[in-house]
């Protein structure tokens, strides 16, 4: 008995084709946390003179890379 797999990659549509905003949204994630991982640790030393705007600097850059994942999620609902 075959059974049916519908579940997609994680990085793909609903159709199957690749989808530009979650690739986007899950690089600039990984960026963001790579930022925030580098200013955590310079801040630590400090050398970052205002480590404050930079740590905000890196949740708004993951922010954004959340958004852009979920935009995906939203327009599935939409169908």
């Amino acid at each position: 008995m075959a059974t049916e797999n519908n579940t997609n990659p994680i990085l793909q549509d609903s159709n199957g084709k690749p989808s530009s905003k979650r690739i986007a949204g899950f690089i600039l994630m990984g960026v963001g946390l790579v930022f925030l991982l580098i200013t955590g640790i310079t801040s630590i030393f400090k050398i970052i003179a205002d480590p404050q705007t930079a740590l905000s600097i890196g949740q708004t850059i993951i922010y954004v890379g959340g958004a852009l994942c979920g935009i995906g999620v939203i327009e599935k609902l939409g169908r």
